[in-house]
């Protein structure tokens, strides 16, 4: 039953990231006013709003015009309950530290679809993770601020050379951010071993998209969202994979 209860506290979480994903870089806030129809504008009943179900109850289209529901809405929904309910499947004990990583996690499951959507990750979403960060080294006991600040320093100034030869063609300013409070937050080697990690899943999807002719080589590429899958897939499996780092590192 927790586990239960757990997936559908994902759920709901998904479905209110939906509304700051749709309506992100729009005038309408997140927490205010009533769900509407982006075709027809017509307010979305609360039976209509229910995570997953709704959507293929409705067969994917609105209610009142029948234009089709973008499916992105059930992915997002789907996925973070997957990501917190992987989470507490793999972790042996909650405490304050286990609530932060949940919330990581989160932030870093919104990251992914808005950087999928727009190729944009916001500075507010990426405060919030710095603060998270922040605070889960506070509750360590053997964290060393000096030694994780110099981690995420090393790990960013590739990238950041990156960025300065291409003049930001090549990677976002974002993208670095983002990869900063990765070794921040996980450290060596683990934020090395994440980021490279995205770098291979990026290139694999990269390649896919130019064999089926549906990219260039100038196509742009939401990097952001593999930087957060892999960081996701670090935290969940942090002791798995600390154990096998031992015999390569």
């Amino acid at each position: 039953m927790f586990y239960f209860f757990i997936f559908l506290i994902g759920l709901s979480i998904g479905s209110f990231f939906n509304v700051i994903i749709f309506r992100f870089g729009t005038e309408n806030s997140a927490i205010e006013g009533r769900s509407k129809c982006l075709n027809c504008n017509s307010i979305i009943k609360w039976f209509d709003l229910i995570p997953i179900f709704s959507y293929f109850v409705l067969r994917g289209r609105c209610r009142k015009c029948k234009v089709k529901i973008s499916p992105l809405y059930p992915v997002v929904e789907l996925t973070t309950a997957s990501a917190l309910l992987l989470f507490f499947l793999n972790t042996s004990s909650v405490s304050y530290s286990t609530a932060i990583n949940a919330f990581i996690i989160l932030i870093l499951t919104l990251i992914i679809f808005i950087d999928i959507r727009y190729l944009i990750i916001s500075d507010k979403i990426l405060v919030l993770l710095a603060v998270a960060a922040i605070g889960l080294k506070l509750l360590a006991d053997n964290a060393d601020f000096y030694w994780l600040l110099i981690s995420a320093f090393g790990l960013t100034s590739f990238f950041a050379i990156l960025y300065i030869i291409s003049k930001g063609r090549w990677i976002g300013l974002g993208d670095i951010k983002l990869i900063f409070f990765i070794g921040f937050l996980l450290g060596y080697p683990m934020g090395y071993l994440a980021v490279v990690t995205a770098v291979w899943l990026g290139a694999i999807f990269s390649i896919m998209l130019l064999l089926a002719n549906k990219a260039t080589a100038k196509t742009e590429i939401p990097f952001g969202s593999f930087l957060s899958t892999a960081t996701i897939i670090f935290i969940i499996f942090n002791n798995e994979f600390q154990e096998i780092s031992k015999y390569f590192i």
